[in-house]
């Protein structure tokens, strides 16, 4: 048995046939048939049932599948940590909650640094941004803090052996399209939002309340979007009287229909990246620290 045959049936359970498997990993069907049989063979029963209408797993089939599943992600992990190609060492990968500073930030590093050529920016969900830091995939992860969140999301820190450095306190901005009937007010009492429409970026199924990316709970909501993207997010926002929370932090040149207005509650944020504890920063990603940290010493004092 080998990592190679593992990624076979994983890759065969996944399309439903040796034929979409074998051109997913770039082999031709015999050579992979061969290789699966030699493994049910050294095994001692079948992991899958051929049909003519494709191919299924055993039962015995399913328990092996999913601990496949578990053995092929956790070598990648490995892989990735410890086998670095030169491309590998030139590419600087972040992971990120959904934020407009990103791409002016992003930006201005590389016409600082014009030596570093290849970025990788991974916004997703604050779960899959822990892990993918933690994984090594990314060397750091930005988020964001407060009294609400500090308590879980601290805890999954430690679990993963993760640390977080700060990087700018902020108050709770919302998000609104300029001629929403709030739009003129300096600013925005949570009671003016009870009963709107509101746009909220999607986290995984059953996954706690700290890991949203919501800075206050928005449950009386009339109506609630859940996307998965920045620019999703703001066309809704555009297009109607719903409303985002988020830092204030908001990337004019690339939002025209959107404002931003400061929110009374009190609520103490903390912008932080994450990183591995294990690890000391690479030279690119101490780079990249300055220029965000340089980013958001001039948003504070404006």
């Amino acid at each position: 048995m080998n990592i190679q045959q593992l990624r076979y049936v994983v890759a065969i359970a996944n399309n439903g046939t040796f034929r979409e498997a074998a051109e997913k990993m770039y082999v031709s069907q015999p050579s992979l048939s061969i290789s699966v049989r030699d493994l049910e063979e050294e095994l001692g029963f079948k992991i899958f049932n051929r049909t003519s209408s494709g191919t299924v797993l055993t039962q015995r089939g399913m328990i092996f599948y999913e601990k496949a599943v578990e053995m092929v992600k956790q070598f990648d992990i490995f892989e990735n940590q410890y086998l670095q190609t030169d491309d590998d060492e030139e590419e600087f990968s972040i992971s990120s909650q959904h934020y407009d500073f990103l791409p002016p930030l992003m930006v201005e590093f590389s016409e600082v640094y014009p030596e570093y050529s290849h970025f990788r920016i991974f916004e997703s969900t604050t779960v899959q941004i822990l892990n993918e830091v933690a994984q090594g995939l990314s060397e750091l992860g930005i988020i964001y803090l407060n009294k609400t969140n500090v308590k879980g999301i601290t805890q999954k820190l430690n679990k993963l052996e993760l640390e977080i450095v700060d990087l700018i306190d902020f108050q709770t901005h919302i998000y609104l399209r300029k001629g929403h009937p709030l739009a003129q007010k300096e600013w925005i009492d949570l009671e003016d939002l009870k009963g709107l429409p509101m746009v909220r970026f999607a986290q995984e199924k059953e996954e706690y309340l700290y890991y949203s990316e919501n800075f206050f709970d928005t449950s009386d909501a009339s109506e609630t979007f859940n996307v998965t993207d920045r620019a999703t997010l703001n066309g809704i926002l555009e297009r109607t009287d719903a409303f985002a929370t988020g830092s204030g932090f908001l990337d004019s040149e690339s939002v025209h229909g959107i404002t931003v207005i400061p929110v009374q509650d009190g609520q103490e944020n903390r912008m932080v990246y994450v990183k591995r504890r294990d690890q000391e920063l690479s030279p690119v990603a101490e780079k990249f620290v300055a220029v965000m940290q340089e980013y958001f010493d001039k948003k504070r004092k404006r």
